[in-house]
């Protein structure tokens, strides 16, 4: 076990293996679908399915596209990990697939992305949207 940014990961040769998770060693990239429940009841596993990620791919690209419910909980756990992704020079993009779900969820809490990221680089916000 080691440590990155003060939490303790496992060494990859003792990670155990992630459900819907995809690998590129040669690019270093992955990719971690997440499926059905993102919310208070889920993300402490979820969180360390990310940390994980991240100890291994230099580029991790969450899918949330088949989210269906979702609450503040997960929002956080996703700004949080975007910025430990950005702590460690990692890159982290989330592909949300049109997921209405997730979508209908950020603009009801009024989510604009100069809200969320209001914390200096404004190029760097997970929730920019790139073509």
């Amino acid at each position: 076990m080691r440590k990155i940014m003060g939490y303790r990961v496992l060494e990859r040769s003792n990670l155990f293996v992630m459900k819907n998770w995809s690998f590129d060693a040669e690019s270093s990239s992955g990719t971690l679908i997440v499926e059905g429940d993102m919310t208070i009841n889920h993300v402490a596993d979820l969180k360390e399915r990310l940390v994980e990620a991240l100890v291994i791919a230099e580029r991790l690209k969450i899918d949330v596209s088949s989210v269906t419910a979702i609450d503040v909980a997960g929002i956080q756990l996703l700004c949080s990990c975007y910025r430990f992704a950005v702590g460690c020079n990692k890159a982290m993009c989330l592909r949300l697939g049109g997921n209405a779900t997730f979508l209908q969820f950020l603009d009801d809490l009024g989510f604009a992305r100069n809200f969320i990221c209001d914390h200096g680089n404004a190029n760097e916000c997970l929730w920019t949207v790139v073509n």
